[in-house]
């Protein structure tokens, strides 16, 4: 089996997803091959970062320049169930 392989198998193990290789062969690939152990450990790394990112959401700056560009208002300018429901 090729470290691609189980590389893939590691991710989906970050994922909370099934591996599809049993867990005991992962460890040991692990253990055994430098390379794949750096590559976990920048991947563990990589999602970490992720999530202290996402923890808080976007700042308001972010989502008033992604609305203007898509043309759009900011969340609560609008009437509710849009256009139609201000003329009732």
């Amino acid at each position: 089996m090729r470290c691609a392989q189980f590389r893939t198998a590691l991710s989906a193990r970050l994922d909370g997803e099934p591996s599809g290789l049993p867990e005991a062969r992962l460890d040991k690939h692990v253990a055994r091959c430098h390379g794949c152990r750096e590559w976990l450990a920048r991947a563990e790394q990589l999602r970490a970062r992720v999530r202290a990112g996402a923890a808080d959401g976007p700042s308001p700056e972010w989502s008033a320049r992604l609305l203007a560009g898509l043309g759009e208002d900011r969340p609560g300018d609008r009437a509710p169930n849009g256009p139609q429901a201000a003329e009732r």
